[in-house]
């Protein structure tokens, strides 16, 4: 297959050598790449507005976690007096690591609504929002 020509006086049939067909394909390009930023961005702003509430199986505590998962409030029921300072503690934990796969499964739904959770970015994205607590889907305490 000759590169130039195709047989019509000498015409350019190669689309990788006509000039207004890699302009489109530039454009297409970064119109693409612009998308991808503002994607990119909207994810991040989404994940960076995160914020919920869980709590532990007995609804003793309630534990709130911002974006990155530290502990932001913790909210204790009148039934805390009624429960020994252990319960209180695994309650307190359970709180916890309840608030954090809901983090997780927050963000993911960011991710998914913004860039993707398949794509490279959301991969990367969500990387952070792993943890032991949140690999175990029936982990809920």
């Amino acid at each position: 297959m000759p590169l130039l020509g195709n047989g019509n006086g000498g015409a350019m049939a190669n689309p990788l050598l006509d000039a207004e067909d890699a302009r489109e394909r530039l454009e297409a390009w970064q119109a693409n790449a612009v998308r991808r930023a503002a994607d990119t961005q909207a994810a991040s702003a989404g994940l960076r507005a995160l914020r919920v509430t869980a709590s532990d199986a007995h609804g003793i505590v309630e534990v709130t976690v911002d974006s990155t998962g530290a502990m932001a409030d913790v909210r204790l029921s009148a039934r805390v007096q009624r429960v020994s300072l252990e319960q209180t503690q695994q309650a307190i934990m359970g709180a916890y690591r309840n608030a954090r796969v809901k983090l997780a499964e927050a963000a993911a739904e960011v991710v998914r609504e913004t860039v993707g959770a398949d794509s490279a970015t959301g991969r990367a994205l969500l990387a952070g929002f792993r943890t032991a607590d949140t690999e175990d889907e029936e982990g809920r305490y």
